[in-house]
């Protein structure tokens, strides 16, 4: 793994992102960074269900790069088509390079919080309290990757004329569709924490949606109405 990859995202992203618009080590970068957002997405899904017990700590050191990736899986093809139908003179292994960027500075901001996180989980914060956190953290740091995607998309569009500016208002309305894809994805394949007062379960079963869950979480974390017997387990 080659650390000045990943220093140059976090530090260089113009150089980082004129290397894949010159093909250099194309696959190899792709490779690299597939495998630093796998190992730091694995990261904050251990603190996430460490919560609940070993168990679940492993289950969702699995989760989590599963949800990431197969939201793209399911997303992507209709952003690159698009780009595609517009004009884009991006191959897919330049924009897969991109978007594998995004992803590894995603992952890196959720390790980066992963201390935070557990030390919420050591000392004693309720079980709402930590699901309406771990929904903060994965916005902050989705938003940070895109913001990235699109400045790659921008550099594309304005230093290299390889990518439309139409592209950019489509990419806008993916962000869109893809955080829809993913919050429902992450519905489905939750939980990701557990609650203490369950056993141990690889997946519930489906009921309401990701954002009644929300309503939902707020209102036991303001009111104290959490009861770990009786309530359903949503995240």
């Amino acid at each position: 793994m080659n650390d000045g990859i990943f220093t140059e995202l976090l530090r260089n992203r113009e150089k980082f992102f004129e290397r894949i618009f010159n093909e250099e080590h194309l696959g190899r970068t792709i490779v690299q960074l597939f495998l630093i957002s796998v190992v730091f997405f694995a990261v904050y899904g251990f603190v996430m269900g460490i919560y609940n017990s070993p168990l679940q700590a492993v289950s969702s050191v699995g989760k989590v790069p599963v949800l990431f990736y197969l939201s793209l899986l399911i997303s992507y093809p209709a952003l690159f088509v698009f780009n595609i139908l517009l004009g884009s003179k991006l191959s897919l292994g330049q924009s897969l390079a991109m978007v594998f960027a995004a992803y590894a500075l995603i992952a890196c901001v959720l390790a980066s919080f992963a201390p935070i996180a557990l030390f919420f989980v050591l000392i004693g914060s309720s079980y709402p309290f930590l699901r309406l956190l771990h929904v903060a953290i994965f916005g902050i740091a989705a938003l940070s990757g895109m913001a990235i995607l699109n400045q790659g998309f921008v550099l594309a569009c304005e230093n290299r004329a390889i990518y439309p500016h139409q592209g950019i208002k489509v990419f806008h309305i993916w962000v869109i569709i893809f955080a829809f894809v993913g919050t429902q994805l992450a519905w489905n394949l939750r939980p990701y924490v557990g609650d203490k007062g369950k056993p141990f379960q690889i997946l519930r079963k489906q009921e309401s949606n990701f954002y009644a869950h929300i309503f939902h979480t707020v209102g036991e974390f303001i009111f104290k109405e959490h009861k770990s017997n009786d309530k359903p387990d949503y995240y």
